[in-house]
């Protein structure tokens, strides 16, 4: 009836993963209401934004595989029945979303390098449809070659004790072994095309892009160097054009500096995952130990994903400025619209008073309505 492998796994997905998922989902909503604003638009900040809600529906994808190893939700018939049925199908999500958000790190890098070497580029116009384009393309693809992963695995759902338990268990289908010492009903053709996309998954999604994102950081970080020793020969006496010329360069060299925190993140918490997954793809090792280094590399991935609101706040004042005036924005809307509420119930009483009684004077309304001014 247990959902997990080992005890190591019970106490991560008990304990840690809902934690670390929490936080990711609610850091990466605050993230989104300040890059989705007006105001912040920019090239790097829609790759930011599309990185936040790939996170997010990553997060979420999670949560049923850690809320199944409460016991409240382990001895449920229908979580139960809902979660062996569709965990393939959101493993498979899942790792969509990851796939879509190593994209996003790597054109959020490749951004920011393009517009240290040619400042120009920052301030140059994209027409719009080349970025939806741009993003459709980043979104599309990954889906395209994690889909067979909906067919990769073959689950049987059966019930026990007059239909009170339910169990499962899943093989992949391209293995010859198959339920009951049987042979694997699925014709040769449908298995090569499995071992094709798991190919073509494994260098399009995981090698190249590593390798990628690492030589776009490393690029990245010798640019940001360059460009501080540049700003550090800069002399005092300048011109007031050169003055507003270096406070550009700097908050440019800030910017630069964020996204250089947010890739190395990235880089540091799901470059050990991508390796073990290539190594468990060409070696298929299912040693207790193995699965156990598995999950210490999925406990990362989700670190990693939770930690872009914390670096947003640490490496970005516009960043925190524009929360707390957004923040402070929406708190004086609700503050207005509960005063305009009061005043209008005061104003109907004073209309519709319950019983005939003397209509109070000119000057009491007067002190009545200083009163109710004075409350806010």
């Amino acid at each position: 009836m247990r959902m997990h492998g080992t005890e190591f796994e019970k106490y991560l997905q008990r304990y840690l993963f809902p934690c670390l998922a929490i936080f990711g989902i609610l850091g990466n909503a605050l993230n989104l209401t300040v890059l989705l604003n007006r105001r912040m638009r920019s090239r790097a900040n829609t790759f930011l934004a599309t990185l936040a809600i790939a996170d997010v529906i990553f997060l979420s994808l999670l949560l049923p595989n850690a809320l199944a190893n409460y016991p409240i939700f382990t001895f449920n018939y229908y979580f139960r029945w809902f979660y062996l049925h569709t965990k393939v199908h959101l493993l498979s999500f899942a790792n969509w979303s990851s796939a879509v958000a190593i994209w996003c790190v790597i054109a959020v890098c490749a951004d920011r390098l393009i517009g240290i070497r040619h400042p120009l580029y920052i301030r140059s116009h994209v027409a719009g449809y080349k970025i939806k384009l741009l993003i459709a393309t980043i979104v599309l693809g990954p889906g395209l070659f994690t889909a067979y992963q909906h067919v990769a695995y073959k689950c049987l759902v059966r019930s026990y004790c007059n239909g009170s338990q339910l169990y499962s268990r899943c093989l992949p289908v391209n293995q010859p072994r198959w339920f009951g010492n049987q042979s694997n009903p699925y014709s040769v053709s449908f298995q090569q095309f499995i071992d094709i996309s798991i190919l073509l998954n494994v260098v399009l999604l995981i090698i190249c892009p590593i390798i990628l994102l690492t030589a776009l950081n490393m690029l990245l970080l010798c640019a940001l160097r360059q460009r501080s020793h540049n700003l550090l020969l800069k002399g005092d006496d300048m011109t007031k054009p050169c003055v507003d010329a270096l406070k550009h360069h700097k908050t440019e060299q800030r910017v630069t500096l964020t996204v250089a925190l947010i890739v190395t993140m990235f880089t540091v918490t799901n470059g050990p995952s991508a390796i073990v997954h290539l190594l468990q793809t060409v070696y298929g090792s299912q040693h207790e130990n193995w699965y156990n280094i598995t999950l210490f590399c999925s406990a990362l991935v989700i670190f990693g994903k939770a930690s872009n609101f914390i670096l947003f706040c640490l490496c970005s004042k516009h960043f925190r400025s524009r929360l707390f005036s957004l923040a402070q924005k929406k708190v004086h809307e609700k503050l207005d619209r509960r005063r305009s509420s009061y005043n209008m119930t005061r104003k109907l009483s004073y209309l519709n008073p319950p019983s005939r009684k003397e209509t109070p004077s000119r000057s009491t309304a007067v002190i009545s309505r200083a009163s109710e001014q004075s409350l806010f």
